[in-house]
């Protein structure tokens, strides 16, 4: 129990409340590699030690004496400082390792875990530079061990029997660190998964608990709008405040469609429109009207979905009220396509339309709100009269 507190201890050693989540499982996995890269040197002091081979013995030492250099800069700098401790401390000693022990000795075996490590470590986009900037100085390690094989820099002779010991030893030992390496990465990465899935999920809750409130509180406010208009003699006040409700239904109708699914991937734009359809059919009375509705199976996400909700209701609801002919039915078509990377909507009335002088003049509170509400979603959009009006609007599906 204690043992496992303690490797707990270590490993948060430099984590910061600021850090993302990246940068914790970064320096997480950074203190255990190295706790477990001195655990190794402390073995290979030992093997050292037993065979009286005290000039290797005395290079171990001094390495496990600064290695805990790398949880102070983790603790006291940061990750990148520790990282750039660790492999510079690891690359010089395998210089001196791999040129004492000649190349019969696999010393150079230990590379591979190293590497290894390295890459898990500093593999992202945030860090990259810094993975190109340790991988020269693995690379000038390897080729200053190359040049001291070629001149026998610092090159020990020994018996057969001892370094048929130290082949075996290097073999099993660089065998057990890449995979305790890879164990120390893959199991920090579960880790990592389960806490982002944890959180991920808490988030969702409360998102689909602010989703709750506010399609709650928009509720209170239509009915509220609703009462007071039924509770009016004025039929302007009664038009104007069942403008204020639709309005409001629109965008509390984005919030219920999101809501009620299982997964917050996206407004179903199809299901909105029947919807919202109904809805205003129902309290403008439209007994006369017909709507076609041909809409692609297309997702909105919630910045896009109430503006395109709200240019949707003020059209009908404009449609409905203006566009009726006396002793003529009046159609309403909807089209919703996508072409690429953009979304099209257009909406299309048989009423009188506007004059061409009045087209795109915009001198109504409706009219004013389609506009702004095409800019907040960088959208282009006209109006046109053909047998009708014709409204078009093309916007970015993001």
């Amino acid at each position: 129990m204690f043992l496992t507190k303690y490797i707990e201890k270590v490993t948060r050693l430099g984590v910061r409340p600021e850090y993302s989540q990246w940068e914790i499982f970064l320096t997480r996995k950074l203190n255990t590699i190295t706790l477990m890269a001195v655990l190794n040197i402390t073995l290979a002091f030992t093997f050292f030690l037993i065979f009286k081979a005290y000039d290797f013995a005395l290079v171990l030492g001094i390495v496990i004496l600064i290695a805990p250099l790398v949880w102070l800069f983790n603790k006291y700098r940061n990750y990148i400082w520790a990282a750039y401790t660790f492999y510079i401390i690891g690359f010089i000693f395998f210089i001196f390792m791999n040129l004492m022990q000649g190349r019969e000795s696999y010393a150079a075996m230990f590379y591979f875990p190293v590497i290894i490590s390295m890459v898990q470590l500093l593999g992202r986009k945030e860090t990259i530079k810094h993975l190109f900037a340790l991988s020269v100085f693995c690379l000038v390690s390897v080729i200053c061990v190359l040049i001291g094989f070629e001149y026998k820099w610092l090159h020990y002779d020994f018996d057969s029997l001892f370094m048929m010991k130290l082949i075996y030893f290097n073999i099993i030992l660089s065998l057990i660190t890449a995979l305790g390496f890879i164990v120390i990465v893959v199991s920090e990465s579960l880790r990592q998964e389960r806490t982002i899935k944890n959180m991920l999920a808490e988030k969702e809750i409360l998102l689909a608990e602010v989703f709750h409130r506010v399609k709650n509180n928009m509720n209170i406010v239509t009915s509220l709008l609703n009462l007071k208009k039924n509770t009016s003699d004025s039929p302007e006040v009664q038009s104007a405040l069942e403008d204020c409700r639709s309005r409001v239904y629109s965008m509390a109708l984005v919030h219920h469609k999101i809501f009620n699914r299982d997964n917050i991937i996206g407004l179903n734009f199809n299901d909105y429109i029947q919807e919202l359809v109904k809805d205003l059919l129902h309290s403008l009375g439209g007994d006369n009207v017909k709507v076609t509705i041909n809409a692609d199976d297309i997702r909105l996400n919630l910045a896009t979905a109430i503006p395109c909700g709200l240019i949707l209701n003020e059209l009908i609801t404009n449609s409905i009220k203006y566009a009726q002919v006396p002793g003529k039915d009046l159609c309403i078509k909807i089209s919703v396509t996508k072409q690429n990377d953009y979304i099209e909507l257009q909406v299309a009335d048989n009423g009188p339309g506007i004059p061409d002088h009045a087209i795109n003049k915009f001198n109504s509170l409706g009219l004013e709100l389609i506009k702004s509400l095409s800019e907040q979603i960088d959208g282009a959009f006209k109006f046109s009269s053909n047998n009708g009006l014709v409204f078009d609007l093309k916007f970015k599906n993001v």
